[in-house]
This record gives structure tokens, C-alpha cells and sequence, in this order.
């Protein structure tokens, strides 16, 4: 069975016979013709304005009485319709048929060779098929590109329409605004458009449009500066692809977007501005802080030399007075000999008693004397190591227990024993006044916080050196700090004992100390009531800052 193709025929013929011989021969063709026949100019404008009526193709004889092909053709095209033209004719010259072909006529069939007619029709048919199916996608192309033009038009997008073969460039109403261009300022071709392109950033456009058509951009962008028409320079983006090529792969054809920057940059250049203030005003805020803890470091030494002042008087007060009451006993037993020997009454038995009285009592003063000077040299060491911030080569357990000597009357007095459990021969260069300050405080911290309300507590100090690091863990069996809290007690003024003599510093300078000064970490471990376990760890030998001296020299434990 043969598929029959349907074919609507707008058939201009005057002769009955003529117009059976068309439609049998495209029947015998397979056509299923649905055929209207005219035979006047009125005839077929009713035809071709018949909304129900959807026409494939015109035949149209070439003569008829007071119309023809040449009128014919004419009336649908001024109809603005597009369909196959076949003139069908007994005589035509070659000149006429020639002539009906310039005019739009698409072929023309003898009426002795209507065996053409029906390939002329199929042919037609398909080429027709074909010409509404590029003019549906070639208006669909200038409705995209008017759609897409308004709206970038209507972003403030300007637009560069650059046929790389003319090498012309058509430039959007928006474009020229941007740069207050009229029409005609700027010569329509790349050239012109690379005339206004700023001579610091030309080789750059090039280099980037170069990599984009070599392949290793996949979407050309770039911001350069373009002299606008006023001979000021403003900066803009473009962003662009190519839209055709050829059968070679060869660019024909590429469109940019045009955006204005000036706003971006003017907000950029104020953010960068403002940068710049902030940097000033932090870097301003940082160096007054870095005073002013210096300040609170300086204040909280000076304190704590007020406490160990105190506690080495204290500590001085026995071993002088017993050497004031050994000294004032010695000197009544000399009176009482001189005395005796005066007047002759000086026995032998008499002598001897007080000759053992005055070597007991001169052992007393020696003994008190020797303890006191133990003091003051534990002291004088941490009061200059304190004062001059000195760097300088040290034994730990040395360092710590000449603390822990002037805190001698603080610790006993709060009924805290310390066990001390570093080993000689941790040597480290480094400031050994900072480090006792650091014994201080920690000290100070577990009497004033970890040990109140409970009348006593142990404190255990111990150190191990691995290599160059240096580990002293601090622990003390005190009322132990609370999880929530742990991560504010380095804080600074963050105390418990707020209004009750507590700074909130002492920790605080402790974690500075040990980061700023040695450049090492510190670790806390706590619990309620499980204590306070402090690890630091720090270099043996503290990295050397602009202006240290090294002092080889060994400090010696008293």
C-alpha cells in the first residue's frame, strides 16, 4: 500500500481539460490533492485570504483571459506569502520563462511535459519545507538576540558585536553610553575599538583574547581601563564567547558584554582605605596594649617582690632573733667572767662552764647566721632576676627552689607543703626571672583559690627535659577548676575573688609569660575537686631575640 501525500493546490487555469491533466498526473504521483481553481485576480485574493484554507503551491497557467502567471505571482507575493510557483504552460519563450523566474517563480512545465510537474512539485514542496524552517530558526535567532539585547541594555550592560572576518564591530546604544559616545564617534571596527583601549593594559586585552581563541580560556574575561569620550579613563569588564565558526572551526563571529566598574572600584579603593585605617587603629590598639600589659607584668613583679619581701623579713626574723639572743647571752657570760676574774673569785671549774656556755652560744650565732645568709642570697638572686629581667643560663631546680625559699613564710603559713621533684642538671638559657615570676603566681593562685576553705593542701612540682624541650608539670590537690570555666582563667581579670583581693591577672600573665617570653605552651587539667594540673613545655634554649646576651655562667644552689 502506497502512503498518499496530501497536497492542498491553489490552481490558477481557465481550461476544464488543462486543470484534469494537472490533477491526474499529481495523482498518479501519489499526491492526495485538495485543488481550488481561479481563474481571476478577485478569485484568487479571496483564495489566498481564506483563513481555512492552509496552501502547499501555485500552479498557474501562463495566460488566461484578462489575467496571467506574471499578475499572479505578483498578487501573492504582494500578499506577503511564500509558496512554490510553477507556471504551467502550451508556449513559453525561454526569454519569459527567464523573466518569470527573476520575478520569484521557482520552476516552469510545458503542458506537452507534465510528466515534470509532479518531481517540479515534490521538489518545490521539500525546498520550501526547508526555507520556512530557516526563516523559523533565523527569527527565532533575532528574537533571542533582541530579547537578550534588552536585557542586557536593560542591566547597563553595553554590548560588542565583533565580526572577526570584516573585522567590523558594531557597538550597542548602551556601550556608547557608558562612555558618552554618539553615533559615528567611535570607527565601527576592531581597531577603533582597540584605539580606546588604555595603553598600560592593551598588550593584556590582547594576550587574554589570544588565549581565548587558542583554546586555554573557556570564556574570555577581562578588566581594563577605556578612555570615554570626555578623555577620562574608566574601568570595565568584558565578558564575551564566540557565537559561529566556520566549517573549520575558524571564529567568525564574537559578542562582549561591556560592564562599567567605576562603582566597584571607587567602593574597592574606599574598602581598601578603610583596611588601611583598621590596620592603623589595630596595630595603634596593639601596641598600647602591649604597653599596658607590659604595665600589669611590671606591677604584678613589683607585687609580687612586695610579697617575697615580706615573707623573707618573716623568714629573716628567727634566725636574727635567735642570733640577737645567743649574741646578748654571750655578752652577759663575758661580763659575768670579766666580773669574776676582777675580783679574784674566777675558779677553775667556774671557767670551764662558762667558756661551754660562751661556744654554745657562738654556735647559735654561727648556724642563725649562715641560715640568714641562705635567705638573702635566694633572695637577692630572685629579686635581680625579677628586676632585670636578665637572660642568662640557669640549673631549673635551682631557679625553682630559690623561689620556693622566699615563699618559704607564704606557703607555711597557708599550711601548703611543696614537694619538689626536679632533677639537677636541667640546664636551660633563658630568663630566670620570668620563670620564678611564673612559680609565683601559680603558687599564689592555688593558696588564694584552689586551697581556700579547706586550711591546707600539697603542691607537687616536676620537671623532665627530652632533647631541647623542657616539660615542668605543676599540680596542686585543690578545689579544681570547674569544665565550663577552664577556658576563661587565662582570660585576663577574669577572677573568682572579684572584690575579695583577686586580680584575675595572675594566670593570665602566666599564659603570656610562656608564649611571649619562653615560646612555649602551657596545658591545664582540671577537675572539681581533683586539683589543678598545669603541663608547660618550652624550649631549653629560649630563641634569641634582637638584643639578648648570652651568659655562660652557671648560677650555684645555696
Amino acid at each position: 500500500m502506497t502512503t498518499m501525500t496530501a497536497l492542498s493546490v491553489l490552481l490558477v487555469e481557465d481550461s476544464d481539460s488543462d486543470a484534469e491533466l494537472i490533477l491526474r498526473g499529481l495523482k498518479k504521483a501519489d499526491f492526495e490533492v485538495r485543488c481550488e481553481r481561479v481563474e481571476t485576480a478577485a478569485e484568487m485574493a479571496r483564495a489566498l485570504a481564506d483563513p481555512r484554507r492552509q496552501w502547499d503551491i501555485v500552479i498557474s497557467d501562463y495566460n488566461l483571459p484578462g489575467f496571467s502567471a506574471s499578475a499572479a505571482l505578483a498578487q501573492m507575493r504582494a500578499a506577503g506569502v511564500d509558496l512554490p510557483f510553477i507556471v504551467v504552460s502550451n508556449n513559453i519563450g525561454e526569454e519569459t520563462a527567464v523573466s518569470l523566474m527573476r520575478a520569484g517563480a521557482h520552476d516552469y512545465v510545458m503542458k506537452g511535459n507534465l510528466a515534470r510537474l509532479a518531481p517540479a512539485v515534490k521538489r518545490e514542496i521539500t525546498e520550501a519545507a526547508q526555507r520556512r524552517l530557516h526563516r523559523a530558526s533565523a527569527q527565532a535567532l533575532r528574537d533571542s538576540e533582541e530579547r537578550w539585547n534588552f536585557a542586557l541594555e536593560g542591566a547597563g550592560y553595553g554590548v560588542w558585536d565583533w565580526d572577526i572576518a570584516s573585522g567590523t564591530v558594531v557597538f550597542s546604544a548602551c556601550w556608547k553610553a557608558i562612555h558618552g559616545y554618539e553615533d559615528g564617534d567611535v570607527p565601527a571596527t576592531v581597531e577603533g575599538r582597540d584605539s580606546l583601549i588604555h595603553p598600560d593594559d592593551r598588550e593584556r586585552v590582547q594576550a587574554a583574547l589570544r588565549a581565548y581563541f587558542s583554546g586555554s580560556m573557556a570564556r574570555y574575561s577581562n578588566e581594563y581601563r577605556a578612555r570615554s569620550r570626555d578623555g577620562s579613563w574608566k574601568w570595565v569588564l568584558d565578558n564575551g564567547m564566540i557565537v559561529s565558526r566556520d566549517a573549520d572551526g575558524r571564529p567568525l563571529r564574537m559578542i562582549c558584554t561591556h560592564a562599567d566598574l567605576s562603582e566597584r572600584k571607587r567602593a574597592e579603593e574606599a574598602l581598601r582605605e578603610l583596611n588601611e585605617q583598621l590596620e592603623n587603629r589595630v596595630e595603634e590598639r596593639t601596641r598600647e596594649l602591649r604597653q599596658a600589659m607590659a604595665q600589669i607584668i611590671e606591677s604584678e613583679k613589683l607585687a609580687s617582690l612586695g610579697v617575697l619581701v615580706a615573707g623573707v623579713s618573716h623568714e629573716l626574723n628567727t634566725p636574727i632573733g635567735n642570733m640577737v639572743l645567743a649574741a646578748t647571752a654571750l655578752l652577759d657570760k663575758l661580763n659575768e667572767l670579766t666580773a669574776s676574774a676582777g675580783h679574784n673569785a674566777l675558779t677553775r671549774s667556774g671557767l670551764q662552764q662558762a667558756l661551754a656556755e660562751c661556744q654554745g652560744a657562738s654556735e647559735i650565732i654561727a648556724r642563725n647566721g649562715y641560715r640568714a645568709s641562705d635567705l638573702i642570697e635566694s633572695f637577692k638572686r630572685v629579686s635581680v632576676d625579677q628586676t632585670s629581667q636578665r637572660r642568662r643560663r640557669f640549673d631549673l631546680r635551682c631557679t625553682v627552689q630559690d623561689s620556693l625559699t622566699a615563699l618559704g613564710a607564704v606557703t607555711r603559713r597557708a599550711k601548703a607543703r611543696v614537694d619538689l621533684q626536679i632533677p639537677s642538671g636541667i640546664v636551660m638559657d633563658s630568663y630566670p626571672g620570668h620563670l620564678e615570676q611564673i612559680i609565683n603566681n601559680v603558687i599564689m593562685n592555688s593558696i588564694t583559690h584552689g586551697f581556700d576553705g579547706r586550711g591546707e593542701g600539697n603542691i607537687v612540682i616536676a620537671a623532665s627535659c627530652d632533647g631541647d624541650m623542657v616539660e615542668l608539670v605543676y599540680r596542686d590537690d585543690g578545689r579544681g577548676i570547674a569544665p565550663e570555666l577552664q577556658h576563661k582563667v587565662f582570660e585576663p581579670f577574669y577572677t573568682t575573688k572579684l572584690g575579695q583581693g583577686g586580680s584575675g591577672l595572675g594566670l593570665s600573665i602566666v599564659h603570656n609569660l610562656v608564649q611571649a617570653i619562653f615560646k612555649g605552651q602551657l596545658r591545664l587539667e582540671s577537675a572539681p575537686d581533683q586539683g589543678v594540673r598545669l603541663v608547660f613545655s618550652f624550649p631549653a634554649l629560649t630563641p634569641h631575640a634582637a638584643g639578648d646576651a648570652h651568659e655562660p655562667p652557671l648560677p650555684s644552689c645555696g
